[in-house]
């Protein structure tokens, strides 16, 4: 399920396990995404704004909420957010004012102890959307890339450290979901040796840096903060969809690169 906290760290050992298995309808998630990045030319974004979009995007990935979460973890993790959420909702442009504002209320609902709307699946397509435009009106630096069966294509070699926005574009017949990791300071494995051990081992080796999904043919964007190191995008969705096929990464789909 794309939930809104699965952007966060819980997305991790869920895509190691078994992939982003589609969840919802991934058409309507494509078209969410797309046309809140497309409908009419941004109108900029303010440093205000565009501060609290990059603040609020690693924030929500340190947030890890589940069914076991009791309500004062639900109320600390929406006390965290709302200053920012709140922020993001009062300065978006007008071409993202509806999807901030709706973000806004999970948050504030996460406040009042109450996770529905926060984990709702088209939370996920609704904050991806908002965050396409406002890497389009916060003139966020942006990578390219391009998702194929079973590949990813256009990643420069290296990336200059910083705040980089990522725009994937599925290009192949089969969903694609693009996995950032950085690997952690002193692993001398390659990321293929990493991803064929144990779990648990893997992501003791490996930072999460970000995550976006596209059926095919969609689009959609991520926002990371990166830091000079070894890097790789890769995509554990299993091959022909189910959840019992080999992962796309099994395939060939992990591509590195380098942050300077």
């Amino acid at each position: 399920m794309r939930t809104l906290r699965h952007v966060g760290t819980g997305l991790l050992a869920l895509t190691l396990a078994i992939g982003l298995a589609a969840c919802g309808d991934d058409d309507d998630a494509s078209s969410d995404t797309t046309e809140a990045a497309d409908d009419g030319e941004a109108s900029g974004g303010s440093d205000a704004f565009c501060g609290a979009v990059v603040d609020f995007n690693t924030a929500v990935r340190e947030i890890e909420l589940d069914d076991t979460s009791s309500e004062a973890d639900i109320t600390a993790a929406g006390e965290q957010l709302a200053p920012l959420s709140e922020t993001i909702a009062s300065d978006a442009p007008d071409e993202i004012a509806d999807a901030a504002e709706e973000i806004d209320a999970a948050i504030q609902g996460l406040t009042d102890g109450d996770p529905t709307a926060f984990s709702q699946d088209s939370m996920f397509e609704t904050y991806t959307g908002m965050l396409a435009g406002a890497i389009e009106a916060c003139e966020f630096e942006t990578v390219d890339v391009t998702g194929v069966d079973y590949a990813f294509e256009d990643v420069p070699e290296a990336i200059d450290a910083g705040t980089v926005a990522f725009a994937f574009t599925n290009a192949g017949e089969e969903e694609h979901e693009m996995l950032i990791f950085r690997k952690a300071d002193g692993v001398a494995e390659s990321f293929d040796e990493i991803f064929a051990g144990p779990e648990e081992e893997a992501e003791e080796k490996i930072e999460f840096s970000g995550v976006t999904f596209a059926p095919p043919g969609g689009e959609s964007s991520t926002l990371a903060e990166l830091t000079a190191g070894d890097y790789a995008m890769v995509c554990f969705i299993p091959v022909g969809g189910g959840e019992d096929g080999p992962p796309h990464l099994a395939e060939g789909m992990l591509q590195e690169f380098t942050v300077e």
